[in-house]
């Protein structure tokens, strides 16, 4: 509380600028004096301050599920069990294949939807004759009443104001003979629609370690949930047996026919075998292996003829011959050519030695060129022979290759068709051996696989709506939200509710809290400020006096003689805050005088019951002395002056010397001179009085005034240059106020200070 030291040391003319500066109003709600968050006490404190709005919505939550619960028909639910083995009525598969197949879950689901199958539930309307039943018949059902009756139907009937229950609207006579006039489409549509609305109200429920099949139904007639059951599992069971008997003909049936499809696709393989085999003459079929080792001997012979016939005509190319007279000859021509060049060493070419190696020579050359002509002659007869060898070899290796690839081709064919003929046989012989099992089964097993354990019991209690329930859990949501909203307000409140929060967001000292007088501890017609001195000893009283107080040791040095009492807005209590102040400082034997300022919307007179003639105005104009306006109050001896007529400028006036030198002249007179003023937000008035007096007094009202607006006030009424003894909180609500988890919150009310204070 910064601002207090400034406020004790009388000074008027402290400039608005060296003043410490307002804290902000925080945004919160009031529940919080200092610290951030709320606590547990807090809570319940809020909890406490609103119990008739929580117990209230409790109350009309509770209310209002039981009286829905009530209207809500009840449901009943009606359930029997049954054995279901789905993979016996497998016609095609042998009994064996069963023995080591396990529990199929997956199958008991799909005989779980067959029971639910809508042809199923066609038939058990039908049986059950729910065409006739108001519940599933919508041209039956009785006229529905509103809603709002239905809902209070249950306190109708405690009260004893209810409707008798409604007679069925038509007769089983004239029922059945409305049914019997419709025509087969409409018939059929309405047992389409019953079926779809009776299967909303069927469940199954497969367990998944037995072959045990749960079947239930809901419905408000526990009657009529017993019989759906029982019929639902009766249908199923006539139908799986329908199923068994009627299997095995449609069976026989398509196993006949598929018999012939097989026999005909037999004859016509084994035609189309035949008819290959002659059209390819593959009736001894050889073996592809040895036609491939002879193509492999002709190849190798075809490679070593290909060879000599190459040499052959390479021999041709190059002349050579493989004679062995050609290479004798040879050695001869060359014995003569060197006898030849042996006689040209030693004689001429003419001479007769010469000329006899010379002959013999030509001649041996002459024998040489023959023998050649000869050996080439013969060498070109076996290169013709060598080739034409390997020609017939091409040729019949060629032929071979022919062979062996048709060979192959129409082996594969031929395997085809026996392969296809084969497959034609086996599943021939297949569709046999399962017509013959077919026989066997459709003359032995006729029963079905499903049984029922148990009967559907009609249930004796509903299982819905589940009323306790409801109600509690309207109790709970109920209370919840009156919880919620109680929180929420005090999270929304604006206003203050204790001393200590007032001078935590004002920074301004609090002189105390005046109680709020009820009209029930008022005699008639008294007002307020009067138990002053009917009941000095009242809480009322103790406040005023504590106020008091504060004044006087606002200022120890200088007595507090003219105080201006002032507030934010009207309604805030602050006439009726210093005409207390005023009445307890005259029961003190104080000389106390009271002045209206607020000559805009005077209400001292009113609280005083006396009328406004003259006053303050009249004063200030001129127009009267001072010693015509003071008036005594007989009962208090508080001296009185009025407001008087509403002046064209009252801010003029209270501005004016005149103003100023009434309040010196009245400080020396009277003991406490308090002046109610007017608003501070509302007009200028109380700004021009808070400089020319000793203290101010601000009132802001418990609960009510806007922390925002409060602050505002107050910074002005500084601003202005008062000296604020402190603020006071009019018109408490000590029971609410005590519900507060505050420090102040019990100062009036807790018992242990209620005996303090008295009526006397």
């Amino acid at each position: 509380m910064a601002n207090v030291s400034r406020l004790q040391t009388g000074n008027n003319n402290l400039p608005a600028e060296t003043l410490p500066p307002l804290p902000t109003p925080p945004g919160g709600g009031g529940g919080d004096e200092g610290g951030s968050g709320l606590s547990a006490r807090q809570i319940l404190g809020t909890l406490r301050r609103h119990k008739l709005l929580i117990g209230g919505l409790a109350l009309i939550g509770t209310t209002i599920a039981w009286l829905v619960a009530n209207q809500m028909a009840p449901v009943y639910q009606a359930q029997a069990e049954m054995v279901v083995e789905p993979q016996s009525r497998d016609v095609m598969r042998s009994p064996a294949d069963y023995a080591q197949q396990p529990i199929d879950y997956r199958a008991m689901e799909t005989e779980a939807a067959k029971l639910r199958a809508e042809r199923l539930a066609r038939q058990s309307v039908i049986a059950l004759g729910l065409a006739k039943s108001p519940l599933y018949n919508p041209d039956l059902a009785p006229p529905e009443q509103s809603r709002l009756r239905a809902i209070f139907q249950p306190a109708l009937q405690i009260l004893h104001l209810a409707d008798p229950p409604a007679k069925p609207q038509f007769s089983p006579d004239e029922i059945d003979r409305r049914l019997a006039a419709m025509s087969p489409e409409a018939r059929d549509r309405l047992t389409s629609q019953i079926a779809d609305a009776w299967l909303v109200s069927l469940s199954t429920q497969a367990m998944q370690t037995s072959l045990v099949l749960t079947v239930r139904f809901r419905s408000p007639d526990p009657q009529l949930a017993a019989a759906s059951v029982n019929q639902a599992i009766r249908s199923y069971i006539e139908d799986q047996k329908k199923e068994k008997s009627e299997g095995p003909l449609e069976m026989m049936k398509f196993l006949s026919t598929r018999i012939d499809d097989a026999r005909a696709k037999v004859v016509e393989a084994e035609r189309n075998l035949a008819k290959f085999r002659a059209e390819n003459a593959m009736y001894d079929t050889t073996d592809a292996s040895s036609l491939a080792k002879t193509l492999a001997d002709i190849r190798t012979q075809l490679l070593a003829a290909d060879q000599v016939a190459t040499q052959k005509e390479l021999g041709i190319k190059q002349g050579v011959s493989s004679d062995l007279a050609g290479t004798t000859l040879l050695t001869e021509v060359a014995a003569a050519e060197k006898e030849l060049q042996a006689v040209a060493s030693y004689a001429a070419p003419g001479h007769p030695e010469y000329m006899k190696a010379a002959k013999r020579l030509a001649a041996v050359r002459a024998r040489l060129d023959a023998e050649r002509q000869r050996g080439a002659i013969n060498l070109q007869a076996e290169a013709k022979a060598a080739r034409e060898n390997a020609n017939k070899l091409r040729a019949e290796a060629d032929r071979l290759e022919r062979e062996l690839k048709r060979q192959t081709e129409g082996s594969a064919q031929l395997r085809a068709l026996q392969t296809e003929l084969d497959t034609a046989k086996q599943l021939y012989s297949t569709l046999l051996t399962r017509l013959q099992e077919v026989n066997v089964l459709a003359s032995v097993d006729k029963k079905g696989d499903a049984r029922q354990i148990n009967e559907a019991a009609v249930p004796m209690l509903p299982v819905a709506p589940r009323k306790e329930l409801i109600v509690l859990m309207a109790f709970v949501a109920s209370l919840a939200l009156g919880v919620a909203l109680s929180i929420g307000i005090e999270l929304m409140d604006s206003g203050f509710r204790s001393v200590h929060q007032l001078e935590q967001q004002t920074g301004v000292a609090a002189l105390g809290m005046v109680p709020f007088q009820s009209t029930g501890r008022l005699r008639r017609n008294q007002k307020p400020w009067l138990n002053v001195v009917d009941k000095p000893n009242s809480a009322y009283s103790e406040a005023l006096r504590t106020i008091r107080t504060g004044i006087a040791l606002s200022s120890a040095d200088h007595p507090q003689r003219t105080v201006v009492v002032t507030s934010s807005v009207p309604g805030e209590g602050k006439t009726t805050t210093a005409l207390s102040l005023a009445a307890a400082s005259a029961a003190s034997g104080a000389r106390t005088l009271i002045i209206d300022c607020d000559m805009r919307q005077p209400s001292l007179h009113k609280n005083l019951s006396v009328d406004n003639e003259v006053g303050l105005a009249e004063f200030l104009s001129g127009q009267r002395d001072l010693e015509d306006l003071v008036q005594v109050e007989p009962k208090t001896g508080l001296y009185y002056v009025l407001a008087g007529k509403r002046p064209p400028s009252p801010t003029d006036l209270l501005g004016s010397l005149r103003m100023r030198r009434l309040l010196q002249q009245l400080s020396d007179a009277f003991d406490l001179v308090v002046l109610d003023s007017p608003p501070v937000l509302a007009v200028s008035d109380a700004l021009l009085l808070v400089r020319q007096t000793d203290t101010t007094i601000f009132v802001v009202r418990w609960e009510k005034t806007r922390r925002d607006v409060a602050m505002t006030g107050v910074k002005m009424v500084y601003e202005a240059g008062a000296r604020l003894s402190g603020i006071v909180l009019s018109q408490v609500d000590l029971r609410r106020h005590a519900q507060y988890d505050y420090t102040d919150s019990g100062v009036y009310y807790y018992r242990g200070y209620r005996r303090y204070y008295g009526d006397g």
